[in-house]
């Protein structure tokens, strides 16, 4: 039957096995709905704003107020922000964030996708961001993922510190769609390597070997994430780790940085190149300042989530969130099935 979703269409083209053969039932279950959904229907996410505070989900419950919906999605942060890495509060963070998780999948019956804001390793109060703080090191990504460097083990602890508090999720069956390793070919991030994209792409293969085949990770929907980058197609697929460590593929598109209209545009161009850097994936909006027109994406491209980064307030304003929430393309919670 759901051989049969797919039909000659869109999907036709798209994996639907998903790429961990051991996945939850319930994860497939998702993954298996969102293949149903593709090129149909848009999911309509909401992030957290992780970093800006901790617990709940206000800018959900911002959504609600302004729209009358719920997100169906929810875009949660596995990073602890404040320094140093590991210590009390830092793992406050992480632990209240994981709870999240699973509050919005249980008690709200919503889909959940978590990024990873990977602090630098290799010093206790890094950051994610290149330059950040000021004494940081430049990470070799090559180095890192070598075995029996420095670097590795550092890689290596801060990831082992990093599943043990996720541990409750995989342990309660809750899905996620995990995006490590975000904008991975922007260059603002660490964990990008410009002169050998391919160190990037293995950073990615061994975060996932060690979340699914060391530590029997089997919730995860693994999702892989591009950048707004103005670079050759055949230098971004240098970043890619190949089709079978992504299940859906994806880039970050804010409007001020790509030169186009949420309002009007459905962001063909950045579809277009996605479908050449990951061919036979569903491809997603993975952030934006706002979900693009509607009216657009039925036209094409539909992406499979769109997912907003702000609240409703002035780079997502309220009337379009009414407006876009209320639209028939759209699913927000209510529209989800009652359980996976």
């Amino acid at each position: 039957m759901f051989v049969a979703l797919l039909g000659a269409s869109l999907l036709g083209q798209v994996s639907a096995q998903p790429v961990d053969p051991k996945l939850q039932p319930e994860a497939r279950a998702v993954l298996s709905y969102l293949h149903s959904i593709y090129g149909k229907k848009v999911i309509y996410g909401q992030s957290t704003n992780t970093g800006l505070g901790i617990g709940d989900w206000p800018n959900a419950e911002a959504m609600f107020k302004a729209s009358g919906k719920y997100p169906a999605m929810l875009c949660i942060d596995v990073y602890g922000w404040n320094p140093p890495h590991w210590g009390e509060s830092y793992r406050g963070v992480v632990a209240s964030y994981v709870k999240d998780a699973g509050r919005w999948y249980r008690d709200k019956h919503g889909l959940v996708t978590m990024q990873y804001h990977w602090g630098n390793p290799l010093i206790p109060d890094g950051s994610a961001w290149v330059g950040q703080p000021k004494n940081a090191p430049k990470v070799d990504v090559g180095k890192l993922v070598t075995p029996g460097t420095e670097e590795n083990k550092a890689a290596m602890e801060d990831l082992r510190k990093t599943a043990d508090a996720m541990q409750p999720l995989a342990d309660g069956h809750v899905p996620i769609l995990f995006r490590p390793l975000h904008e991975i070919d922007g260059g603002w991030f660490w964990w990008t390597d410009r002169q050998k994209p391919e160190n990037t792409a293995a950073l990615f293969r061994l975060i996932y070997d060690y979340f699914v085949k060391k530590r029997g990770f089997h919730n995860m929907i693994w999702v892989y994430s591009a950048g707004v980058q103005k670079d050759p197609v055949e230098f971004r697929k240098r970043f890619y780790t190949g089709s079978s460590y992504v299940d859906i593929a994806g880039v970050d598109v804010y409007s001020n940085q790509a030169g186009q209209d949420y309002h009007a545009d459905a962001y063909q161009n950045y579809y277009d190149v996605m479908k050449q850097v990951a061919p036979g994936k569903m491809l997603a909006l993975c952030e934006c300042d706002a979900v693009p027109s509607p009216a657009a994406m039925a036209k094409g491209p539909t992406w499979l989530y769109a997912l907003p980064w702000w609240a409703p307030g002035k780079d997502n304003p309220a009337e379009w969130v009414k407006q876009v929430a209320n639209d028939p393309l759209m699913v927000t919670l209510d529209r989800l099935p009652k359980k996976f």
